[in-house]
């Protein structure tokens, strides 16, 4: 049977709109075509390939006869206007009380082995609150050139914790930054290969403070793939104050952030609908702008990278956990109110409580803390990895004896063995994937 096309596209403009929308066509056809098969293909249709993108199947293609620039109208998320300050503190940050976020920095502030990614405009990594925080950056579109919105969104999810300006909500964590914009515009292929650009360099959690209402092929292959390798992402449901959510929060495997006020109510401008899932403080948040200063903005834009944060620090403290298991979590402790509707308000508002409710990846161990000589003991824990463990007892810095040292199913684990000679044991898990490791230890005393 013949392969036949799937669909042909406009990558429209988010958030900020491309200039050169002849450049932003591209088409996506079954990629088991050889390379004959496609330029034919193309041929056609009376259209050329400009170049195959990044994910098998997609090619930019020119031109579109039957498509004028003028034809497309693209829905944005507006930027709304910094209101800039002349001084900041960690008091104007009144979001981070209001999701109880400090209250559960106890767990974490922030492991600096979790990357997460600003898939926005570019960061001023010149600024004194990035010093030390940002792992890498790139430019996919256009010439870099800060700008506030992604400034601001990255200053609220890892601002440095150094006592003067704001803190982040996970400051200890590493940024990933991406810029995707081209001017003022950004087109949904450059935004795919901005997803595309942060799981190749290890993210944990991906940040979309942007959207269409649009449905776009290339940027949901590139949301599935980092679902497929246990990356959460969080996207802004929009600021129009429509029954509709913008994609890609739209996706089921997205957390679709919608924006409340200081008193918990959505805000007028949050979108809402089916599909959405959390609420967070959206107004009058405070943050970093370009050029080494501080400001407030509002929308769903800066909703998001609270919650980014707030999953920053789970996978701190645990970043094996599966995402379907995190966003149960997220869900399941969000703060409700009478009235509340799930299309207004989706499953609640942000509440880092969730963090107590985020097991680490050896939790509830039961070990007795003395033994007798040659009296045979056992202990008891809980997995919650899907990693793998090494169970390893210790005495004066030597193995005495390896219980594990492999992937061990989620649930209990049992063991037991007997020591002859007195003295200080140590009993160490170790679970580890890829460059994620967590440890925990336990003394044992034989007398």
């Amino acid at each position: 049977m013949k392969k036949q096309l799937v669909s042909l596209t406009v990558a429209l403009a988010v958030g900020l709109p491309t200039t050169a929308f002849a450049s932003s066509q591209y088409v996506q056809y079954d990629p088991t075509f050889t390379d004959q098969q496609k330029q034919t293909w193309l041929k056609d249709q009376g259209l050329k390939e400009v170049r195959p993108l990044k994910q098998d199947g997609f090619s930019l293609v020119e031109p579109l006869a039957h498509l004028d620039a003028d034809e497309v109208k693209a829905d944005l998320i507006p930027v709304t206007e910094v209101e800039k300050a002349t001084d900041s503190a960690q008091l104007q940050q009144t979001y981070l009380d209001q999701s109880r976020i400090p209250t559960y920095w106890k767990y974490s502030h922030g492991k600096s082995d979790i990357r997460v990614a600003i898939i926005d405009d570019a960061i001023d990594t010149k600024h004194s609150e990035f010093k030390n925080v940002i792992y890498k950056t790139t430019t996919i579109s256009g010439i870099r050139k800060p700008d506030d919105h992604g400034t601001h969104v990255a200053g609220i999810v890892a601002a440095a914790e150094d006592g003067k300006g704001i803190v982040g909500v996970a400051s200890g964590v590493k940024l990933i930054g991406a810029d995707v914009f081209d001017g003022d515009y950004a087109s949904s292929i450059d935004i795919g290969d901005g997803i595309l650009y942060a799981i190749a360099q290890g993210a944990d959690v991906i940040n979309l403070s942007l959207g269409q209402y649009e449905f776009d092929p290339y940027m949901e292959k590139a949301i599935k793939k980092a679902e497929a390798n246990n990356i959460i992402v969080v996207g802004a449901a929009g600021n129009d104050g429509r029954n509709k959510l913008l994609f890609p929060a739209s996706m089921s495997s997205v957390v679709a952030v919608g924006s409340v006020g200081t008193l918990g109510r959505a805000s007028t401008f949050s979108n809402y609908g089916r599909g959405l899932n959390i609420m967070a403080p959206g107004e009058g948040v405070y943050s970093t702008i370009v050029g080494n200063k501080y400001g407030y903005l509002d929308g769903t834009s800066m909703a998001t990278p609270i919650v980014s944060g707030v999953m920053a620090l789970a996978k701190s403290k645990n970043p094996f956990i599966s995402n379907h298991t995190l966003r149960s979590k997220l869900y399941a402790a969000a703060s409700k109110k009478s009235g509340d509707t799930s299309l207004h308000y989706g499953k609640g508002r942000l509440n880092a409580g969730m963090l107590a409710k985020v097991p680490a990846p050896i939790s509830k161990i039961s070990l007795p803390s003395v033994i007798k000589p040659n009296q045979t003991f056992s202990f008891y824990f809980n997995e919650y990895s899907s990693a793998s463990t090494r169970t390893r007892l210790y005495k004066d810095g030597a193995v005495v004896k390896t219980f594990s040292d492999s992937n061990l199913r989620n649930g209990l684990h049992k063991f037991s063995y007997k020591l002859k000679d007195k003295g200080t044991y140590k009993l160490v898990f170790t679970t580890s994937a890829g460059r994620h490791t967590r440890t925990v230890e336990r003394v044992l005393t034989v007398k």
